[in-house]
């Protein structure tokens, strides 16, 4: 027969094994849910690093396009500057009554010429001016 001793240590040895075998096990399962954790984490960083990427491409060409639209608008009042210099510089013309509006390269001149002669030369001055694709003469002959 054995001793109480003995039977006692058996079922604790068992317990013990018992124990461990349940813990290792849920070590394997809390192992794999991490694994799963990581992946969809890098999965994620990864998806986000996509979309960083996809907006700093947006805000590139934003940008471009903003400098280019800029770079118009210099470009353009550089030309109504060129042009109401020119008006200024020819004596047939009187280019304080005449306002000079610059969009895209393309002129618009309002305003009053003294006569017709004095119109169509407005036209011919500001079309001379680099940078003039086109021009819009909306002169009015004055009364005379």
């Amino acid at each position: 027969m054995k001793s109480p001793i003995c039977r006692t240590t058996l079922v604790t040895t068992a317990a013990a094994a018992l124990l461990l075998a349940a813990c290792g096990a849920e070590n394997e399962t809390v192992a794999a849910k991490d694994a799963e954790v990581l992946a969809e984490s890098k999965a994620d960083m990864a998806a986000a690093g996509d979309a960083i990427e996809r907006g700093a491409e947006r805000a590139g060409k934003a940008l471009k396009e903003s400098i280019a639209d800029a770079g118009q608008v210099v470009e353009d009042a550089a030309i109504t500057t060129a042009v109401k210099a020119e008006l200024i510089h020819d004596e047939r013309i009187d280019a304080l009554a005449i306002d000079v509006d610059t969009q895209d390269g393309e002129v618009t001149l309002t305003g009053t010429a003294p006569d017709a002669a004095a119109r169509d030369q407005a036209e011919r001055v500001a079309a001379a001016v680099t940078g003039v694709k086109v021009v819009h003469n909306k002169l009015a002959v004055a009364d005379s």
